[in-house]
């Protein structure tokens, strides 16, 4: 039947063209955007390394120096005993939180002659840090400890760990940044600075909380927290985590990027879909006496309908082919935005090209495969419904 069928679609080629055509074009745009869409959910589906479920953030809107400092503890401490709240962290530096806009980065190597890798510091006041936003520990499992009386100690994330000393364990050896040695004390789990990202090298090492300017404060609450009350009470100036996540990619574009790419591909579904719907309607009005004389000849309603959607399929198959070495133009041409891939060689799927490029290009034949079944399906199911006798009268 196969062979059959490539025959009739070699025949009535002039035809085919436009849609072949078609397929082909939306196959390339639908896969670009599908392969932003792939990396997009694989970075999602990552763990960030912390939780920021029921957590908030206060912001004081004071400076703290000297004489300010006693009403800030007595602000720290209104909070802290506020019900419901279970554990709180200030800090002045707003690159630590999650989604912080800020960022400090170094070099870090095992030792001053080594490869370096960049990081993200954080510089950690109190240990509340690691309750309130739940990262834990790699060897011990519980919320991580930093030795805030030793400034000569950092802890550092799973992958850093890995890329520094391999599979030796890096608990009480040094490495070198910031022209200085620094004693590893632990590793915890991996970190993601945005949560579309993939996880980033992170050290994390001691801070002197008197030092605190422009304070930020996360609290993280319970079942019992009120926040109505809160703002009423304490402070109207708390935010959840969760709506700074949202508001931090809408201001940088990331919300509406998304979306055009939605819209753009639903778009060009649906032109795909019409396309394949009135070709297939119209062969339907050019092909009544060649349907009408395979029914008379014991073709079932079954048989047409196959027919048709080998047909459309074989069509899409065909404009694959090219539609694939156009894309490893794309690829090879580095035209491909890989949104959050600021660590290469990171071991995840997406940061092997060929193997993601397999991957995305499945989906969107996959993709475009149901589409057109479907909308070929739909005058196929029409065509099958002819009686055999009215298409060889009629013709």
């Amino acid at each position: 039947m196969i062979q059959h069928i490539l025959k009739q679609i070699w025949t009535q080629r002039r035809r085919n063209g436009w849609i072949f055509s078609e397929l082909l074009l939306v196959f390339v745009l639908c896969w670009y955007i599908a392969d932003y869409a792939f990396v997009m959910v694989h970075n999602r589906m990552i763990p960030n390394g912390y939780d920021i479920t029921d957590t908030w953030q206060i912001v004081s809107g004071k400076n703290i120096n000297d004489s300010t400092r006693s009403d800030f503890d007595r602000f720290l401490d209104k909070v802290k005993r506020f019900p419901g709240v279970q554990h709180i962290f200030a800090t002045s530096d707003w690159g630590v939180t999650p989604f912080g806009g800020s960022y400090t980065g170094y070099q870090i190597q095992r030792d001053s002659t080594s490869t370096g890798y960049n990081v993200q510091t954080k510089r950690i006041g109190s240990n509340s840090y690691f309750d309130v936003f739940n990262i834990h520990s790699i060897n011990t499992k519980q919320p991580a400890r930093l030795f805030l009386s030793d400034y000569n100690t950092v802890m550092l994330t799973q992958n850093l760990a890995e890329s520094l000393f391999g599979e030796e364990s890096p608990i009480g050896k040094t490495v070198y940044f910031h022209n200085k040695t620094y004693r590893v004390t632990d590793v915890v789990e991996n970190q993601k600075r945005f949560d579309y990202s993939q996880p980033g090298n992170v050290i994390f090492y001691p801070d002197d909380l008197n030092e605190m300017s422009s304070p930020e404060i996360s609290i993280r609450t319970g079942s019992n927290f009120s926040l109505e009350q809160f703002k009423r009470e304490v402070s109207s100036d708390i935010k959840s985590y969760r709506a700074i996540q949202r508001a931090q990619e809408f201001e940088w574009g990331i919300t509406k990027e998304v979306r055009i790419r939605n819209g753009v591909m639903i778009f060009f579904l649906l032109n795909i879909a019409l396309g394949v719907i009135g070709t297939f309607w119209f062969r339907n009005q050019t092909r009544r006496s060649e349907i009408g004389l395979r029914m008379a000849m014991g073709s079932s309603h079954r048989q047409i309908q196959t027919q048709y959607l080998i047909e459309a399929l074989l069509i899409l198959t065909l404009a694959t082919i090219p539609a694939v070495f156009i894309n490893i133009v794309i690829l090879q041409a580095d035209l491909i935005k890989t949104l959050g891939q600021e660590v290469t060689n990171s071991g995840y799927i997406t940061a092997n090209k060929w193997l993601r490029f397999l991957i995305t290009n499945g989906i969107t034949y996959i993709l475009l495969a149901t589409i057109v079944a479907f909308s070929a399906w739909i005058p196929a199911r029409q065509a099958s419904k002819v009686h055999p006798v009215e298409a060889l009268r009629d013709e």
